[in-house]
């Protein structure tokens, strides 16, 4: 099967894109970021990519899209820091192509006292916590809150 495997060996470059992706999301409001995170399509995506960078040609089947909605959702997912651009390369003897690798190391949704928990880890060791209430009366406003982000290993609460 041919494949995209030019960033074997370039682990550098990956971790270095990882976080310039991360610098991105932090400019990101928290809600957009935990919108998206619930979208099944976009944690495919997240997924596929999630132990190495591949193309848009090769992400599309994975996640059985078309691939110009693929394009459009790749292209979403970087411009909010969810994926990271890895770089291009030959990809199948077609030209050159963009690959792609996921910035989420682990996610937990949990439904818990009519609320929606979404408890984040991304690569670079920070944990997120997101929570949207459920109940009609409540105050807070219709999207997710971001509860906390927690440097792992710490316990420390990262300053927002």
């Amino acid at each position: 099967m041919p494949g995209f495997h030019l960033f074997v060996g370039n682990e550098l470059q990956v971790e270095t894109a990882v976080h310039n992706a991360l610098m991105t999301m932090n400019g990101v409001e928290r809600n957009e970021i935990a919108m998206y995170l619930i979208d099944p399509v976009v944690l495919f995506i997240l997924a596929a990519t999630s132990k190495r960078c591949l193309t848009v040609s090769e992400i599309s089947p994975t996640v059985n899209l078309p691939a110009a909605t693929c394009y459009k959702l790749i292209y979403q997912m970087d411009k909010l820091g969810l994926v990271a651009f890895c770089g291009n390369g030959r990809n199948g003897g077609r030209g050159k192509a963009a690959a792609y690798t996921s910035v989420l190391k682990e996610m937990h949704l949990e439904m818990r006292n009519s609320a929606i928990v979404l408890k984040v880890t991304w690569k670079n060791g920070i944990s997120e916590e997101f929570r949207k209430s459920l109940m009609p009366q409540c105050s807070e406003a219709s999207g997710f809150a971001s509860v906390n982000a927690v440097t792992a290993g710490t316990g420390e609460t990262a300053s927002d």
